[in-house]
């Protein structure tokens, strides 16, 4: 299965690819957006040319588990995504940033959570 995951900024959102026959994130990019409209075309357009099965999208949820002051935006962009009929799942993001963002990639934020799918699908 074809993973994209997606750590949702306002004006960023990295993307990172990954495939369960290998296991492993790669960072893809960071998109840059003006608005969620923009945002949702230039997702569709790399779910079309990678074939993506199933998204991954973080949820920003502050360290008591409560939703982050971006939980909203993230909440707007998965209704967009649903109108489209995408698959997807949300992923605790809490604790991925910090381990994964090496300089500062947005794409490397991306691959955490990706990350934290496959070690979830191992049971790790």
């Amino acid at each position: 299965m074809k993973y994209l995951a997606l750590d949702i900024g306002k004006r960023r959102t990295g993307a990172a690819f990954g495939d369960t026959s290998v296991g492993i994130p790669c960072p893809l990019l960071t998109i840059h957006h003006e608005n969620i409209n923009s945002l949702i075309r230039q997702t569709l357009v790399i779910i079309q040319e990678r074939k993506i099965d199933h998204l991954i999208i973080g949820l920003p949820l502050l360290p008591s588990g409560r939703p982050g002051s971006q939980v909203s935006f993230v909440k707007q962009c998965i209704k967009k995504l649903e109108e489209y009929g995408v698959s997807y799942s949300l992923i605790d993001e809490r604790y991925t940033t910090p381990k994964n963002n090496k300089g500062g990639s947005d794409a490397y934020a991306a691959c955490g959570i990706l990350e934290t799918k496959f070690m979830k699908e191992k049971d790790i």
